[in-house]
């Protein structure tokens, strides 16, 4: 199935009609006409407004047409925990960095101290 069609059958499982879809994604009824018919190729432009307007949706599916439609919450819950503990560790680098840059200062201001004493 090619991607217009995925598209086609998105707007059908996610809108009451391409005008929703249209108002959620940003994208004019004129293109989304012409992707319906064929006549226009699906942009990665349409494709990131599509994504960004339903998160859920996956990207691998709408662009390839593997897996399924939507992602699991399973899938999003996992990315979200992964994304949590990122921060933390981003986080706890960060202090860990200050407190050594504060410890290397120190140590510096005291050999300088003994050079010249």
């Amino acid at each position: 199935m090619s991607i217009n069609k995925r598209v086609v059958q998105l707007i059908e499982k996610t809108s009451v009609s391409k005008a929703a879809f249209s108002e959620a994604t940003g994208i004019s009824t004129v293109i989304l006409s012409h992707i319906s018919s064929g006549r226009n190729k699906v942009s990665l432009t349409a494709v990131e407004q599509i994504l960004k307007a339903f998160s859920n949706v996956s990207a691998k599916w709408l662009i390839f047409g593997q897996g399924s439609m939507f992602e699991s919450q399973d899938d999003i819950s996992k990315y979200n925990e992964l994304d949590k503990q990122l921060n933390r560790l981003k986080s706890d680098v960060e202090f860990y960095n200050n407190q050594l840059g504060e410890q290397v200062t120190i140590l510096q201001k005291l050999l300088k101290k003994l050079k010249d004493d």
